[in-house]
């Protein structure tokens, strides 16, 4: 009887952590991850891929942090985490990824009145940053003699500016415009540009093709009314959908071909 619970125990684990049927997520909601602070911006987007992906409904779940909306997927809690996820090696070995459906430009932002004019006087100083936006590796790499101050959200990032704990803030433009603060300046300089992508969890693939399928369609740009290159346009549309189907099966022999090897 111990055994059976045991072995009921690790099926049930191994069948959250490897996601729901791409048929399941169409009979009940698309469950979609996002952080607090992104819910109101990914909306829209989200919605759109609902449809597009012909899911009759989507369901939000909200997480305070990265490692919480992570938690959730490999839970088998949500089906995906939409949430301007800047593409890491280090997600891909735990996680499905989408293709990129969207750059974060990260830059830089400190008070006016602080009388910094170039990047160079911000060398040496101590800087707040958001680890989801840019890592402290990537920072170090442009500024290698700073200090730096990790904070989760911006506002305990623009509380320490304005305390003087820190000289300034570096995260995703996108964010730092948000914050409509007068105070506020923000170089125009653009540090590095990431890539967007959403997770899945591991055995999803099925899900993971469908929304790559519909952002290499929404993403491809359109060409001038009367172009007759338009069926190399379709054409071109139909290889990358089959590129990234084979992509995914290469990646599946590779994992039985590793599992054989261990």
């Amino acid at each position: 009887m111990h055994f059976f619970v045991f072995a009921f125990a690790v099926i049930l684990t191994a069948n959250l952590s490897h996601g729901r049927s791409l048929a399941s997520v169409r009979k009940d909601a698309f469950t979609v991850g996002v952080n607090k602070g992104d819910s109101a911006t990914e909306y829209n987007f989200i919605s759109e891929m609902t449809k597009k992906m012909k899911f009759p409904r989507f369901r939000l779940v909200t997480f305070e942090n990265a490692n919480a909306g992570q938690k959730l997927l490999l839970d088998g809690k949500i089906d995906a985490i939409i949430s301007r996820v800047n593409y890491s090696k280090h997600l891909e070995s735990k996680f499905l990824l989408s293709a990129p459906y969207a750059k974060a430009d990260i830059a830089v932002a400190t008070l006016a009145k602080n009388k910094v004019w170039t990047l160079a006087d911000i060398n040496g100083k101590s800087l707040a940053f958001i680890p989801r936006d840019i890592s402290n590796e990537q920072v170090l790499g442009i500024w290698r003699n700073s200090k730096l101050n990790a904070n989760q959200s911006l506002d305990d990032a623009f509380n320490s500016l304005r305390n003087g704990e820190v000289v300034a803030i570096v995260a995703s433009r996108q964010s730092l415009e948000a914050q409509k603060d007068s105070l506020l300046q923000i170089f125009p300089n653009k540090l590095l540009e990431n890539n967007i992508v959403a997770l899945f969890a591991p055995g999803s693939n099925a899900l993971q093709e469908e929304f790559n399928k519909n952002i290499i369609e929404t993403n491809v740009p359109l060409k001038p009314k009367g172009d007759k290159s338009k069926e190399n346009l379709i054409q071109d549309k139909e290889r990358l959908a089959k590129i990234m189907v084979l992509l995914n099966e290469l990646k599946k022999e590779i994992e039985i071909l590793q599992e054989g090897l261990k």
